[in-house]
């Protein structure tokens, strides 16, 4: 059978879908986060649980891939963005999950929350997107929102700090590989390579700091591995259907998910002034929704 390599259309345009799908899967990250930590804490590499949750979402992913095999395989002839998006996504996840070896979650994910600033210097560097003014004041009210609900002092600062401004930075690059190609993958192309790509670089240094798990610990690879597939589809779907300088505020709705994620697995109840900076955080994340369908 002789693979054709026609290109897909340009996904239509749905900024409201695009957006409730990046909304949705922000709510579900912090439960990625936590798992994480617990992995770290006990004494396993970032890079090795990398590897193994990558591995298991592309081998979850092979049925689809074979059925769709003539949209799918042609894309290894240009292997430059399929490098791109695995390295900046594996990357991004390292520093991220180094990070919460010394940082709390919360700090941890406040710090990362740098990631639009960098998206929309991209956005307009490389797709030549609009960034009006309406959405940089989004941006740098949630950014202040979130720096109200951490309140972080500087006497408390680590070096570890730098990790998530890092993890932040290769997330960008992810993203607007993913806005680049998106006339050319699919979401399920996407998907795949991404975890293809970042389980190969990850496999040197994973299987050198490689450390044996028991069940416990693989039941925790599994969970880890289907909430990143997840999100990470729904991530993809969002910046199909939307700009990325539209879709990236919306990273900030991420702190409503990890105050929920903290008071069900640890009984833990914000007080009022992470109430009210979540209040402002979806307050931005309706304006940008409601901006994107005005225009």
């Amino acid at each position: 059978m002789t693979l054709q390599t026609t290109p897909l259309c340009q996904p239509v345009p749905r900024p409201l879908v695009g957006a409730l799908l990046m909304v949705l899967a922000m709510l579900v990250v912090p439960l990625a986060d936590v798992v994480a930590k617990v992995l770290v804490l006990d004494g396993y590499s970032p890079l090795q649980t990398s590897f193994q949750r990558m591995t298991i979402g592309a081998i979850v992913l092979l049925p689809l891939v074979w059925r769709r095999r003539t949209q799918v395989l042609p894309h290894l002839r240009r292997p430059l963005p399929i490098l791109m998006m695995g390295g900046s996504l594996l990357g991004a996840i390292t520093c991220y999950v180094l990070a919460l070896e010394h940082l709390p979650i919360a700090n941890t994910l406040a710090l990362s929350f740098v990631q639009p600033f960098f998206i929309m210097i991209l956005s307009r560097l490389f797709l030549a997107e609009a960034v009006g003014l309406i959405r940089w004041v989004i941006v740098l009210v949630g950014f202040a929102a979130v720096v109200a609900i951490i309140r972080p002092a500087a006497a408390d600062f680590h070096p570890a700090s730098i990790l998530p401004v890092l993890s932040a930075a290769c997330m960008a690059v992810y993203v607007i590989t993913i806005r680049r190609s998106a006339a050319r993958m699919s979401a399920l192309s996407t998907t795949f390579y991404t975890h293809l790509a970042s389980a190969l670089l990850a496999a040197p240094l994973a299987f050198a700091l490689w450390r044996g798990m028991g069940s416990a610990e693989w039941l925790l690879i599994l969970e880890l591995s289907a909430i990143g597939l997840a999100v990470q589809y729904l991530i993809i779907k969002a910046y199909e259907l939307a700009e990325a300088s539209l879709i990236a505020p919306l990273t900030y709705t991420e702190m409503v998910g990890a105050i929920l994620a903290g008071w069900w697995f640890f009984n833990e109840f914000p007080d009022s002034v992470t109430i009210v900076g979540s209040l402002v955080l979806i307050g931005c994340a309706l304006l940008t929704i409601w901006q994107g369908k005005a225009r």
